[in-house]
């Protein structure tokens, strides 16, 4: 059993209820679990039916079960004026970055307002916090999903350019202050904590090599059974192979069983969904689970120890 659990996905189509499922079966068998929103959108509230922040936050009485929607905000502002910083720094001794390099820095993540970098900063955190045995991440709908698990990588490579940069200014700046005659920390209050870009450079380094681990690491791809989302799903299985991130099972969620037989419609739809079911066990290349259409709102411990009971089947294919 791997220790971390990702479900990815286009929107709507159950994440959220699978992820919390999910924890909910472990916690409950005795394994300390901390399930975690990175979707903006947040909705491991309304799973719950508990008011979750972003620390984590026990959800559950009697079981190890915790929940956490991110808010990246607090870490974007770690780095943000650290990278500024060091662009002015460049401006004002007249230095330049090759536009491939600025382009590098810009689009790892490091530029203010970029979510996904303080997401994956956070994750560290939560690898390394003793509290929880297991962690399941209910990530964004497929396109920031993916901007997500390839930053590690593009923020390991601009994190290296800035170094190499930053040391550059520093022995110039130096230099400068001995020919004027400068030297000192003049100007330095010492109030702006300085990040150190090294330490988020490894960071970013142990992020990456736990989400290729298979070891380690599963991602499930969750989907409805409709064509639109068999093709998406398929897009993002070979993102996924790209980047190296090890793909479990596909969950196939909404699932009509057992419709009236006097409702003609719900037969129809019964028979075209079990046809791209069988059609997802071969385009996918990925066991499948199946989870009915529940007939209520999937919210509440109740509804998910449903949810639970049929993600823990074993899939087929």
């Amino acid at each position: 059993m791997t220790r971390y659990v990702l479900y990815g996905g286009k929107g709507g189509v159950g994440k959220t209820t699978c992820a919390a499922a999910t924890a909910l079966s472990y916690a409950e068998d005795g394994r300390p679990t901390l399930v975690v929103s990175t979707d903006p959108a947040h909705s491991l509230s309304d799973a719950f039916d508990v008011e979750i922040g972003p620390e984590p936050t026990r959800v559950l009485e009697g079981a190890e079960l915790w929940a956490v929607e991110v808010d990246p905000g607090e870490r974007i502002g770690r780095y943000r004026g650290q990278v500024s910083a060091a662009l002015e720094e460049l401006e004002d001794l007249g230095i330049t970055l090759d536009d491939d390099d600025l382009d590098d820095v810009l689009e790892a993540g490091v530029a203010p307002g970029t979510d996904e970098a303080a997401a994956m900063d956070l994750f560290v955190d939560y690898m390394d916090d003793p509290r929880f045995d297991r962690i399941v991440f209910d990530t964004a709908p497929t396109g920031h999903t993916l901007r997500l698990l390839k930053l590690p990588d593009v923020m390991e490579s601009a994190m290296g350019k800035l170094i190499a940069v930053r040391s550059q200014v520093s022995t110039l700046a130096e230099s400068v202050r001995g020919f004027l005659g400068t030297g000192g920390d003049e100007g330095d209050d010492g109030e702006s904590p300085e990040l150190d870009l090294t330490a988020l450079q490894r960071r970013m380094e142990r992020v990456g090599a736990a989400l290729r681990d298979p070891e380690r690491t599963e991602f499930r791809v969750v989907l409805v059974p409709e064509t639109m989302a068999l093709l998406e799903s398929e897009r993002l299985l070979s993102e996924l192979d790209a980047y190296g991130i090890p793909v479990g099972r596909a969950v196939i969620n909404k699932v009509l069983e057992d419709p009236s037989p006097d409702c003609a419609r719900c037969q129809a739809r019964h028979e075209g969904q079990r046809e791209r079911i069988e059609a997802a066990g071969s385009r996918l290349g990925r066991p499948v689970t199946v989870v009915p259409e529940l007939r209520d709102e999937a919210r509440g411990i109740d509804a998910l120890r449903t949810v639970a009971g049929r993600l823990e089947t074993e899939p087929t294919g």
